[in-house]
């Protein structure tokens, strides 16, 4: 976890997939197993709209001189049915080592985007939970690294996403946090 927690902060996220990745091809074949090769870069263009959108409504329509943005998937694990992010704006940054300050957001997003891509995963989280999967220590081990490697992909789309929008977009000149619902001590930070 630790080497994790590194690798995001210096923003080195494919060294970060790919270590994760080969943990979990250690274990024993499982449904989590899946995740492994998958990326939610398809979402790309998605994204970069939504993105698009969410600015503009929150400069326009909210009047929000935006400093941040905060981007949040929801409670994955447990919330199988649908995996989303929601997007919501700050006018004000904080010291980035106390990130308490993100739940006082100025704007929120009116809907929310759907992930799409991992639906196999879905499943496999919706199994692990109605059959108490989580008694199984080979289970529980590949659910927490097929977390890490979910969280891990969305940072990736977002990072590229950020990347191939940049000097076009004001949003992507700004800070933008990158989380799952839960798992705040693993917030990526994307700078251009």
């Amino acid at each position: 976890m630790d080497k994790l927690v590194d690798w995001i902060r210096a923003g080195q996220i494919d060294a970060a997939i790919r270590y994760t990745e080969d943990k979990l091809a250690e274990l024993p074949e499982t449904p989590f197993h899946k995740v492994i090769g998958k990326d939610l870069l398809h979402l790309q263009p998605i994204l970069g709209q939504f993105l698009n959108s969410f600015y503009k409504a929150m400069k326009e329509e909210e009047e929000l001189e935006i400093k941040a943005m905060l981007c949040e998937m929801n409670a994955f694990t447990v919330n199988y049915e649908h995996w989303f992010i929601d997007l919501f704006a700050y006018e004000t940054v904080e010291e980035e080592d106390t990130l308490n300050w993100l739940a006082e957001f100025d704007g929120q997003s009116e809907k929310s985007m759907s992930i799409t891509g991992f639906e196999a995963l879905q499943e496999a989280n919706r199994e692990y939970m109605k059959t108490e999967g989580y008694r199984d220590d080979n289970l529980r081990a590949a659910c927490e690294l097929h977390e890490y490697l979910v969280i891990l992909r969305l940072y990736q789309l977002f990072k590229q996403t950020v990347t191939q929008h940049k000097n076009r977009a004001a949003w992507a000149g700004i800070p933008m946090f990158v989380s799952a619902h839960d798992y705040e001590d693993l917030i990526f930070v994307v700078m251009n």
